[in-house]
């Protein structure tokens, strides 16, 4: 391999103008630089990238860990990570834990799986990654799922610990929007087919939607209120459920859009009409949201953004090691479909 000192050797110049050259880190007349260029084409000179990291400390390279690529809301978050870090020169090492079907959709016991990903940040930091930013498929609290560490780390849709820096949407805030985009339209008997009852996305809408509610001096029965698996199936079952009721609902607000599926589809197979007799919403805007009959009013999550906000505050925050930990909620937007 070609050294520096033979670059310097055959353009007539100092070690430390070539590096100045290579680097741009002092202005030089146009003649000495080109006559640099072409000492570095004609003996196929290639920077040492590695010794100039031992050298600054950095790498520029970031570390993202992922617990599954095929989770909703993953891939769109890995995109705005990957292109804000690509406009800063920045690399990025990707490792997936696949862990989709491990927890199917019992998200809440990712606890279970410490071990594998503490595995996963080692791997990662091997590779001398000057920051991590884990990637969650589902928001909820992972304080404390990470061993202590030196290396910067931030948390995309999920919260950490009140130490951690955390980039993630409002489950309570969305859900209250939601609430109130029906109550605009008319609808008092608001029904809700929710998650599983342990769930934080769960506890955190019903939040939401019961604060709407009591806002408009409305009530939400605890009959009207049913539990389900995040699952198509359980959308159709509990809207069976809540038809049978003395006093029907006018609007289903369906925790997911797969469940809100389930529930279009048993409404239009009891010949309930949409949204003429029954409204439904659902949450996350899946693909599936827009192709249903009819169209899915939904919720929108900020992925892009999130991913994009959290690659921003990890570079400053290489640069800038004393900055305190920060948690941004990310607002989301309703999704105005045909199924209100």
């Amino acid at each position: 391999m070609a050294t520096m000192r033979e670059v310097a050797e055959l353009a007539g110049v100092s070690t430390a103008t070539v590096s100045h050259v290579i680097n741009g880190s002092k202005k030089l007349s146009p003649e000495t630089t080109e006559r640099v260029l072409q000492a570095i084409a004609q003996v196929n000179y290639t920077p040492n990238t590695l010794a100039k990291s031992l050298r600054i400390g950095q790498t520029h390279t970031i570390g993202i860990l992922v617990e599954d690529i095929r989770g909703l809301p993953v891939a769109g978050i890995v995109s705005g990570i990957s292109e804000t870090l690509a406009r800063s020169g920045y690399k990025t090492i990707f490792h997936d834990l696949h862990l989709l079907e491990k927890l199917y959709n019992q998200y809440e016991q990712i606890g279970t799986y410490r071990e594998r990903i503490n595995a996963g940040v080692a791997l990662l930091k091997s590779s001398n990654v000057d920051g991590i930013i884990y990637v969650a498929m589902h928001d909820r609290h992972l304080d404390y799922l990470l061993d202590p560490m030196d290396t910067p780390l931030v948390y995309a849709y999920s919260h950490g610990c009140d130490q951690d820096t955390c980039f993630t949407y409002s489950n309570r805030d969305s859900a209250a929007d939601m609430t109130r985009y029906l109550i605009a339209r008319g609808h008092t008997r608001i029904a809700v087919i929710a998650g599983h009852p342990h769930s934080y996305p769960t506890g955190q809408r019903l939040l939401g939607i019961q604060t709407a509610m009591q806002q408009a001096g409305l009530a939400l029965p605890a009959d009207y209120i049913r539990y389900g698996d995040w699952e198509y199936a359980t959308g159709k079952t509990c809207t069976d459920a809540l038809l049978s009721l003395a006093v029907t609902p006018t609007a289903i607000f369906a925790m997911n859009d797969l469940m809100a599926a389930g529930s279009l589809a048993t409404l239009q197979a009891r010949g309930i009409r949409i949204p003429e007799d029954m409204a439904v919403v659902g949450f996350d805007n899946r693909e599936i949201a827009s192709y249903l009959q009819p169209p899915l009013t939904t919720i929108a999550l900020p992925t892009t953004e999130i991913g994009t906000q959290a690659a921003l505050h990890l570079m400053e925050r290489i640069n800038n090691p004393d900055l305190p930990p920060k948690k941004e909620i990310i607002h989301c937007s309703i999704i105005e479909r045909a199924s209100v």
